[in-house]
């Protein structure tokens, strides 16, 4: 292989890689250390400030509490393990594939392992899920839907998604506890 066939591959990589890490599909930095814009908050994390959480819009809106709050990139997201859970949404829809850590995992990173936890979306609603149900069902944060990122405006950046075609017990769930648009994440008792 001649210089400029290496030259030429090895750009082509660092542009894959470029374009990889723009899709949120780097898997390198651990939880809360990323320099990404941040795409999910966890309250009541323990965390040091981050600059980049500003108590104002939707944080302000939402009463969402950014002190002590862990701020997450996709990249962040991106590098924990994920889980992939064939699911219908809305209720009855044609089955997507959906990806992303668990939610168990993701508040065990905030340091709430065990924890139930209060969902908000963009539009402010929001999503109560006890503990016992997370430790049950083990829902995912889907980044992915059918393997494209999930974004802003549809229904992205986060979403919970819940095993309903594998598991008989939620067969009949309604999509009441399937929150898009997620925001923040405040870890409950329950």
């Amino acid at each position: 292989m001649t210089f400029r066939h290496w030259r030429r591959a090895g750009l082509a990589a660092a542009f894959a890689g470029a374009l990889l890490a723009a899709c949120g599909e780097q898997r390198a930095s651990p939880p809360g250390l990323s320099s990404g814009q941040v795409i999910l908050v966890i309250e009541d994390a323990g965390a040091t400030a981050d600059p980049r959480l500003v108590s104002e819009g939707l944080y302000e809106l939402h009463d969402v509490a950014l002190d002590g709050a862990l701020g997450l990139s996709r990249a962040d997201l991106s590098a924990m393990s994920w889980r992939q859970i064939r699911a219908d949404f809305p209720q009855g829809a044609e089955p997507r594939a959906f990806e992303g850590p668990r939610l168990s995992d993701v508040l065990a990173a905030a340091g709430h392992e065990g924890a139930g936890a209060r969902l908000t979306a963009f539009d402010g609603y929001q999503a109560e899920v006890s503990a016992e149900m997370i430790s049950r069902h083990e829902p995912i944060l889907a980044l992915r839907a059918d393997g494209e990122p999930m974004s802003v405006g549809g229904l992205g950046p986060v979403m919970l998604v819940w095993p309903r075609l594998n598991q008989s017990s939620l067969s009949d769930m309604n999509d009441d506890l399937w929150a898009w648009g997620v925001f923040a994440i405040a870890p409950t008792d329950d």
